[in-house]
């Protein structure tokens, strides 16, 4: 039996997550455009999706998420700890003044499984925010760091390196990632569950570093809370 992975399948699920991260119906030659595929291919696998439910036409013939999508979100939500173990420490733990975040990687971009501002209901902050690439989020710095230089930098531009690498090097000595903006607000982030993914706190404006440094402090806190949690729910 080849131990080779599955190509058809890899894309399938490639095909399926580029769907339901597009936030709006989209063709074929779109899709393929953004999976780097060929037309025919992503077409096939989108036809293949709809006859699952999983995908369906609009009245302009393009592409969004079908009605099975519902059962395959309850069934990840069910099977992942991040969620079922990670959200009730957040909901008692987080601090009500900061915009608090949690995410994981997906080809380079980040995915928030939570992202609460101040005054938000628990329920509007799952997965409620928009996916943004690695080097516009701290948990997207925080989570590369764990990452071999010489694989991550032919994957961006000069531009977008000279933003993360001093990111990747602070995360790497001290632990954690510290954003000053240029609008003057600060962010920051620390990874949780072996680097599966990373809690953020946000939304911090001209800050001194006595209190940068206390919501370090407090944001490591949380972090090691989390990390308690998933150790005995590590799936």
């Amino acid at each position: 039996m080849s131990s080779q992975p599955n190509q058809s399948l890899i894309d399938g699920i490639r095909c399926l997550q580029y769907l339901i991260s597009n936030g709006h119906s989209v063709g074929c030659r779109e899709l393929a455009r953004l999976m780097g595929l060929n037309v025919t291919r992503v077409n096939r696998l989108l036809m293949t999706l709809a006859s699952m439910g999983l995908a369906e036409q609009d009245e302009h013939r393009r592409y969004r998420p079908g009605h099975g999508i519902h059962a395959l979100a309850a069934q990840a939500i069910r099977g992942s700890s991040l969620f079922s173990q990670t959200l009730p420490l957040l909901e008692q733990h987080a601090p009500a003044d900061l915009t608090v975040a949690m995410g994981v990687l997906w080809e380079d971009k980040v995915i928030y499984i939570y992202h609460s501002e101040p005054g938000l209901q628990v329920s509007q902050a799952l997965a409620g925010f928009n996916t943004l690439p690695v080097w516009e989020s701290v948990i997207g710095m925080a989570l590369l760091a764990a990452e071999d230089d010489d694989a991550l930098r032919p994957r961006f531009t000069p531009a977008q390196w000279q933003t993360l690498y001093p990111h990747l090097v602070e995360k790497r000595k001290h632990g954690h990632v510290v954003w000053r903006h240029n609008d003057g607000e600060v962010s920051m982030a620390r990874t949780i569950g072996s680097n599966r993914a990373a809690i953020a706190f946000a939304g911090m404006y001209q800050y001194h570093e006595t209190a940068i440094n206390d919501r370090l402090l407090a944001l490591k806190t949380l972090a090691g809370q989390l990390n308690q949690a998933l150790v005995f729910n590590p799936q």
